[in-house]
């Protein structure tokens, strides 16, 4: 019996020594030596040449997609649209209404006084965070200590260089340059009225201001950095009235309102950073009073949201944790234009749009699939609030109004099946997912998964994706898990792959309304002269799922190299496995999941270790817990031809037994006495 590994951690980082800290205060000096838990200092009655932000920075600080929720906007920017196919907004009049009379004026003239309260802009850009945890940062932040989530740690002196350090990975390191992390010092500074800590804050940006006058590094301004540096510049401006501050503002949002000049209709090939970037752009020019540039960066917003959300309310990142995300996003959006005087019903229907994806994407354990850069988490407590489906799902079934589609295909290249929404003790609760290219072009948080099947059943998680390990571009299991060998799909060596020809759906269809199959093809054009077909086949009467890969391989020509197609189940850990006259059985408990196939190469199991990333899982954010590969593989003669590999999956408990016969007439399958044969799927 195989027994699929233990926890290995990797954090990436090494600690790094606490820095002592010089914040102005009017004229004085005050020297904060490093330590934890501390009390706020108190008040002091020295003047502050800076103004208040809201409570805390609430983006998260990495560019992570471990999830929040969105709804559904319509194809304009005016009140109360319906999402459709038409519902991608036109820019027009009733996109980019004049503010109200009570919209933000511009800024005013300095004055030296500690603000009383936050910005509008951000409260409504960074909504507070608790007050615990805002005093924990602002303290972490005046002993040096800046907290970057997934991104690690970076230790400030009282001149930060900007430059990369041991204790952040690649997004961390980028991530110093959006500033918003040193929110936690206004907010708290304001709502305490704490002048040192408002006083660090507009040092830490004159300080970075000072230090990025000239040419910068694509990843200064680039993706969602220099999208939260134009937020946080334009929450500080506001707050401290500052001139300095605010002309950098005005650069910065000069910057990210550009990057289209025509505003899209529909942004294809965005993600969710240019949302990011716009909203900066976009609260800038309103604050300002530039209804001009307003007016274009707000038409940009619409197009970039209509970018990427699909028409079906799928994701474009190819990770449904990212369209939890993105719902949080498009509430800031919605609290921008609010605080501008601009109507944005649009914004809320194509939120409204995700919430039938995301509860689709839900296991029966009421946790995220792990789908590309996505953990199997559960939904945040905020996600989705008021819609019934989201609240079953979150509820973990306790409250809401369960979805009622058991089957469903989506344009991000996503398809979802279950036995259904509410199982019976002891009865069918199987969950799968099956990945496609997106029709639009994939972003960085894609991973190389087409073909890619998993499975959960039983409460176990049979067949896995590994998830995104954590956003490192030096690590090798980082670039790994985002490969195709990482995934529970194939590969053909020896052979010119062009990963632009895509997986294509072709079939895509179920009788479920009746307790029937689903059935769902994918064609993958990838690998050249040879052409896979990957068909899944749910049987639902007798609780197992099918998959034939279909091949079809021209010639490989004359010396050319073997070529070899392989098939890889990625086993998550935890679990144990046997091989018992080629039915390979992997075990939980008293859970059984037995695997049978049909058509050439003998099962062969590689289970993680140190010297390889094959078989690696993520555990929690940066940990790698190992699993294993089980893998058959198909050689093909030089001459090309057709084969098939068939491969049938039959979750059980310990006590049953449920054979499988595959032969010319499909597949026989006998469970409970009830005997099922069906027919291979036709590709």
């Amino acid at each position: 019996m195989l027994l699929l590994g233990q926890v290995w951690r990797s954090t990436g980082v090494r600690s790094a020594g606490a820095a002592t800290l010089i914040a102005v205060t009017g004229t004085a000096l005050l020297l904060t030596a490093p330590g934890a838990g501390a009390a706020d200092p108190s008040p002091s009655a020295s003047a502050s040449a800076t103004s208040s932000p809201s409570e805390g920075a609430s983006p998260s600080a990495t560019a992570s997609a471990t999830a929040s929720t969105a709804a559904s906007p319509s194809a304009s920017a005016s009140a109360t649209p319906t999402p459709s196919v038409s519902a991608t907004p036109t820019p027009s009049v009733s996109a980019t209404p004049t503010p109200s009379a009570d919209s933000p004026s511009a800024p005013a003239a300095p004055v030296v006084v500690l603000p009383m309260e936050l910005g509008s802009w951000c409260l409504a850009m960074f909504p507070p965070l608790r007050p615990g945890v805002e005093r924990e940062r602002a303290q972490a932040l005046m002993n040096g200590k800046v907290n970057l989530n997934n991104g690690g740690t970076y230790t400030l002196t009282e001149h930060p260089n900007w430059r990369p350090q041991a204790s952040s990975d690649t997004s961390g390191d980028r991530h110093v340059n959006s500033l918003n992390w040193a929110l936690p010092l206004l907010y708290r500074g304001v709502h305490k009225q704490i002048p040192e800590m408002v006083d660090r804050f507009r040092q830490i940006l004159t300080y970075w201001i000072e230090d990025h006058q000239g040419a910068r590094s694509y990843w200064v301004n680039a993706s969602i950095y220099g999208g939260l540096r134009t937020q946080t510049l334009v929450c500080a401006a506001q707050t401290l009235n500052d001139p300095i501050i605010a002309a950098a503002a005005a650069s910065d949002a000069t910057r990210m309102v550009s990057r289209y000049q025509v505003a899209p209709v529909v942004a294809i090939g965005a993600n969710n950073t240019d949302l990011i970037r716009q909203t900066g752009a976009f609260a800038e020019a309103c604050w300002r009073g530039d209804t001009a540039r307003r007016d274009r960066a707000w038409a940009n917003l619409v197009g970039v949201a209509n970018g990427i959300i699909q028409i079906d309310g799928s994701d474009v990142e190819g990770s449904p944790g990212y369209a939890t995300y993105i719902e949080n996003l498009l509430r800031d959006v919605e609290r921008t234009a609010t605080t501008c005087g601009i109507m944005s019903d649009n914004i809320a229907a194509l939120r409204g749009s995700l919430y039938d994806f995301v509860s689709q994407s839900m296991r029966p354990d009421f946790k995220l699939a792990s789908i590309g850069d996505t953990l199997n988490e559960s939904l945040s407590k905020n996600f989705g609030a008021g819609d019934p489906r989201v609240e079953w799902v979150r509820s973990g079934g306790t409250s809401g109004t369960p979805p009622t589609q058991i089957y469903s295909n989506y344009d991000g290249g996503y398809t979802f099946g279950r036995s259904g929404w509410q199982p019976q003790p002891g009865g069918f609760d199987t969950f799968y997912s099956l990945r496609s290219s997106s029709t639009r072009p994939a972003t960085p948080h894609a991973h190389d998964d087409g073909g890619s099947l998993t499975i959960h059943s039983r409460g176990v998680d049979w067949i896995g994706d590994p998830g995104p390990y954590r956003y490192e571009n030096s690590s090798p299991l980082r670039a790994f898990v985002k490969s195709r060998n990482a995934h529970s799909s194939f590969t053909v060596s020896n052979i010119s792959r062009n990963k632009y020809a895509g997986v294509r759906r072709t079939i895509g269809g179920s009788t479920w309304q009746t307790g029937g199959n689903d059935t769902t093809c994918v064609r993958d054009s990838t690998w050249g002269t040879v052409q896979v077909t990957r068909c899944v086949q749910f049987i639902r009467s007798v609780d197992a799922i099918v998959v034939v890969d279909y091949v079809n391989a021209g010639n490989r020509g004359k010396g050319k190299a073997r070529r070899v197609v392989t098939e890889r189940w990625q086993l998550p850990p935890g679990l144990t496995a046997e091989n018992v006259n080629d039915v390979f059985t992997i075990a939980s408990g008293s859970k059984r999941m037995d695997v049978y196939k049909a058509g050439e190469g003998g099962w062969k199991v590689t289970t993680a270790g140190p010297t390889s990333s094959q078989g690696w899982f993520t555990g929690s954010w940066g940990v790698k817990v190992p699993g294993a590969v089980l893998l058959r593989a198909l050689e093909l003669p030089k001459a090309g031809g057709t084969a098939q590999m068939v491969t049938v999956f039959v979750p059980r408990t310990e006590a049953e037994s449920v054979p499988v016969v595959i032969d010319g007439g499909g597949v026989t399958i006998t469970r409970n006495g009830r005997t099922v044969t069906t027919p291979l799927p036709a590709a």
